[in-house]
């Protein structure tokens, strides 16, 4: 059991201010409505006012937490986890589908209109309400923040309708992003019985052919096989942690092991009971051991270990950080158990390069 601070790293300073906001949950509740208020925009340049405001409501975007739909989730058996995802993925593509065509048939008039309008407009459009909390209990986090991604897009590119309507440059690829590319670009629909297996098929094969993500690390050194969990930021402004202390998470708003950055994976160091997790012998690793990342479509990638340290918790800069390079940073609890905190007092960190 652990938790660790994080900061830094998607778009060079985009993470950082969101892990930032995400550390102040009543500047994150004041920013989160609409952050084309004329009181949001006031708070932004008074807190930031050396930054691109578009920049700080990205980063609002990316600090907001865990809601209830994410809570209840993780208490699902994975057979159950495994038939929600679906649902999502049918329910986005629907979604992304007839975003697009509003898109397509509206943009003149929205152009026309101040952006606070159009971002409560689109937010009804796509949720179904404007209520940050309500929207919480219907929608993953994913989910929310694919969409939310999407609109703050439209609304920037329409705006200075001079520029095309490309993808952000983060450090991670989101499912919203890649659908409307892939409708946008298509030629001919995919010809199946009803609309909703249509945009599942849609889904799919977006994901498959287009997205790549971690799925199991390998180190034969310490006998480590562990399935990869994908993760986020907690309400509390810190990385989660797996589900299941047999897997590993790979903290999903970083970079994916492989591409240029610091990907991170963490990993517990043993249960609620005392047995021995999926990172107890971390500490093992010597430098120059190897280990490997597998993705979705059968890819492997070899990173080498460099080193290791600990580290007070909340320490972030050199775990996170780094982007000269391709790095995967393994992080698990060490030092003593602190029965009042509920936490070890150290974290280790094992450093390897691909």
């Amino acid at each position: 059991m652990y938790t660790f601070k994080t900061i830094g790293i998607v778009s060079e300073h985009v993470l950082a201010l969101s892990w930032n906001i995400a550390t102040e949950p009543e500047l994150y509740w004041e920013l989160a409505s609409n952050p084309y208020k004329p009181t949001t925009l006031q708070i932004i340049s008074e807190r930031f006012p050396a930054i691109n405001v578009t920049d700080v409501i990205r980063a609002v975007i990316f600090a907001e937490p865990e809601g209830k739909y994410d809570r209840n989730f993780s208490q699902l058996a994975k057979n159950k986890q495994e038939e929600e995802l679906s649902k999502q993925i049918s329910i986005s593509a629907e979604m992304n589908k007839r975003l697009v065509s509003y898109f397509k048939k509206h943009t003149k008039d929205l152009r026309q209109l101040p952006k606070e309008i159009v971002y409560e407009s689109l937010s009804k459009f796509v949720f179904a309400s404007t209520d940050v909390k309500e929207i919480e209990d219907r929608f993953s986090q994913n989910q929310r923040r694919d969409f939310k991604l999407t609109i703050i897009n439209f609304i920037e590119d329409v705006s200075n309708p001079v520029q095309k309507w490309l993808p952000l440059k983060l450090a991670i690829v989101t499912l919203t992003l890649l659908l409307v590319i892939f409708i946008n670009q298509r030629q001919t629909p995919v010809t199946v019985k009803n609309s909703v297996d249509n945009t599942q098929v849609l889904a799919i094969n977006v994901l498959n052919s287009v997205q790549t993500f971690p799925v199991r690390l390998k180190i034969p050194s310490i006998s480590v096989n562990a399935a990869i969990e994908h993760v986020g930021v907690t309400p509390a402004g810190i990385m989660g942690i797996p589900v299941d202390t047999s897997n590993v998470a790979w903290f999903s708003l970083g970079p994916k092991p492989g591409e240029r950055g610091s990907a991170v994976i963490a990993g517990h160091f043993d249960d609620v009971n005392g047995e021995d997790a999926v990172f107890t012998n971390l500490n093992l690793l010597k430098k120059g051991d190897e280990l490997f990342v597998e993705n979705n479509k059968g890819e492997v990638i070899t990173f080498v270990v460099q080193g290791s340290g600990t580290y007070d918790p909340g320490y972030a800069d050199e775990v996170f950080s780094r982007n000269d390079g391709s790095y995967l940073n393994l992080i698990t609890c060490d030092g003593v158990w602190d029965d009042v905190k509920k936490s070890f007092s150290k974290r280790l960190i094992v450093f390897t390069k691909r």
